[in-house]
This record gives structure tokens, C-alpha cells and sequence, in this order.
């Protein structure tokens, strides 16, 4: 879950992430005064919240830390057999589309909250629970948070300047077509 709570001298932001990490924890005093609404953002962030886990079951796990862990022997075989050439992560896809946006996913978004990933009626979730057990999908590792603070910081300025031609609301496509680029 992400919040935003407004403080005496700025805002603060609590991106709740697995460990937590202080860089996904922070305040900001500048650019905030007369924001209420959060909601612009927290669409950008699912966007990039979408696109690291992508990266993260591309890379069987590796794009967040360590490499998730090899299958089994007899599981190995199996899988080869009934789904040959899947990666780890992906024996139906129903596992990494409930973490990427696909069937499965869900993606709440309020003035001051936000919450990504698989929906409690996703088809994986009973397996989600015991892939996780072995093979942690949700870490965060702190050049995510630098990166989230960045984009925190660039829907801001263009808050304060309305330099995206319609304001910050424009932030989601912008996160977008810099995944795009990536």
C-alpha cells in the first residue's frame, strides 16, 4: 500500500515495500502546498510498479535480487515436459499476469493511497502464496526506491509548473513511454 499524509512542513510518503527500506519512506517540504489529490501520481506509479515486476519474472527474479531459486529435479521435469521452454515464475502466466496487469491484478487508487498487484479473486493466488514462500515476487531494492523518489519528485515539478501541458495528470504517460524506452 502507498500513502500520502500531510504533515506540519511537507508530506510524507510510506511506499510499504518487502523489506521495508527507508528509500521507499520519505518527505517532501517543496512543490506540495495545495495538493490534496495524489491520485495523478499514485497512476504513475502503478504504471512503474507494473512495469518492475515485468522485470522481475523476465528475469526470474534476478532484476530484484537474487535469482529465485532453481525448481526441483522431478518438478523441473515435469513442468519441461507439460510446459516446455515456461521460466521460472510462469507455468500459466496467471502468477505474473496478477503481478503485471493482467488478469488477476488489481490496482486501487485514492487521493492519498494506492495499492498494486494480484487481486484477492486472482486464479493464482492460492499457488502465489506457496510460489512466494520459496521465491519472493515483491522486493524492493533501494535503486527502486531512489527511483520512485525521483518520479515523486518530477510529477511535482510539473504540478508547480503545469509543464505537461495538462499538469501532473499527464504523469501516467509519461511513466509509460519511459518504460517504452527503456
Amino acid at each position: 500500500m502507498a500513502t500520502v499524509s500531510r504533515q506540519n512542513s511537507g508530506v510524507t510518503f510510506d511506499l510499504r515495500t518487502d523489506p521495508p527500506l527507508k528509500e521507499f519512506q520519505f518527505r517532501v517540504s517543496r512543490f506540495t502546498e495545495g495538493i490534496s489529490d495524489w491520485s495523478h501520481f499514485f497512476e504513475g506509479l502503478g504504471v512503474w510498479f507494473k512495469a518492475r515486476m515485468g522485470e522481475t519474472f523476465g528475469s526470474e527474479g534476478a532484476a530484484s535480487g537474487t535469482r529465485w531459486a532453481d525448481l526441483t529435479t522431478a518438478y523441473a521435469a515435469w513442468k519441461q515436459e507439460h510446459y516446455p521452454g515456461r521460466p521460472i515464475g510462469v507455468l500459466t502466466g496467471a502468477l505474473r499476469a496478477s503481478m503485471t496487469g493482467g488478469s488477476g491484478y488489481s490496482e486501487t487508487i485514492h487521493k492519498t493511497d494506492a495499492s498494486f498487484g494480484m487481486s484477492d479473486s486472482s486464479q493464482a493466488k492460492p499457488y502465489g502464496v506457496h510460489f512466494s514462500g520459496r521465491r519472493p515476487v515483491l522486493r524492493m531494492p533501494a535503486k527502486w526506491g531512489r527511483e520512485t523518489q525521483k518520479l515523486t519528485h518530477e510529477w511535482l515539478i510539473a504540478e508547480a509548473r503545469g509543464s505537461m501541458g495538462i499538469g501532473g495528470s499527464g504523469f501516467a504517460g509519461v511513466v509509460r513511454a519511459r518504460e517504452a524506452g527503456a
